[in-house]
């Protein structure tokens, strides 16, 4: 089997595995509730939606280690946190500009002390973060050896998104109230933040801390997803992100 033939067959083996337990779960819960069950004070209803979250993190250990990766490599990969400073650097300087950019654009508002952002981050790594275990890990990189890497990250996000749908249909989550269309576009300039951190610093660990802390904001910050205001946003993330990987592009040149 070739190089590109294996990477092919494990993001093929990654978004079947996710996809039928993210199905499995979260489609049945939204199914379940409009029929009257499964709602969100029921027993059933936190162990299979936590299970639905967990479903491209399980997928990522599946498809990895059956394509010849060692469990302890792939812990090593996911949990590394020796980085170089400057990768923290880079993380830091994306979550300030989200920050920045969302409180300018009247996006975000302060809805609790700043504290949380630093408490929240860590909870935040099992409750969202580890999806990079998937999307970061095996999805983003392996599209990359098959299309630019623009293009690799609109289709990323688009599969992101796709995911994230039963969401939007299901009671109890922050995403019922929500309208897609602005969350898709927060997704996108997600999706170009992790991308740039994954090519930039070559770590899934910094993209689970940057996934975490986005979280984390997220609730620290109030968050307005229904105006012009986050087309501005999301695009000035956007922005902001392919400069910073242009700007390491050329150091490298020089």
């Amino acid at each position: 089997m070739t190089q590109q033939e294996q990477t092919k067959k494990i993001t093929l083996s990654y978004l079947l595995i996710t996809f039928a337990i993210m199905g499995l779960t979260w489609g049945g819960i939204s199914i379940a509730q409009q029929y009257g069950y499964l709602k969100n004070n029921s027993t059933m209803f936190y162990p299979l939606y936590i299970l639905g979250g967990a479903s491209t993190t399980i997928a990522s250990f599946i498809s990895l280690t059956r394509a010849g990766v060692s469990p302890f490599e792939w812990l090593k990969n996911v949990f590394g946190i020796k980085q170089k400073p400057i990768h923290y650097f880079v993380v830091l300087f994306l979550l300030c500009s989200y920050i920045g950019t969302g409180l300018l654009t009247k996006n975000f508002k302060l809805a609790m002390p700043l504290v949380y952002l630093f408490l929240y981050t860590f909870t935040s790594i099992m409750e969202g973060g580890l999806e990079e275990a998937g999307w970061r890990y095996i999805l983003q990189p392996n599209l990359e050896k098959m299309m630019p890497f623009s293009l690799a990250t609109l289709l990323t996000s688009a599969i992101w998104g796709l995911w994230h749908v039963p969401l939007f249909f299901m009671a109890g989550t922050s995403q019922q109230n929500m309208n897609f269309g602005a969350f898709f576009l927060l997704l996108i300039s997600f999706s170009f933040s992790l991308a740039v951190i994954r090519k930039l610093t070559k770590s899934v660990w910094l993209c689970v801390l940057f996934h975490a802390a986005l979280n984390a904001a997220c609730t620290v910050f109030a968050v307005e997803l229904n105006s012009i205001n986050t087309v501005i946003f999301s695009l000035s993330m956007v922005l902001i992100s392919l400069s910073l990987l242009k700007i390491e592009i050329l150091h490298y040149k020089e």
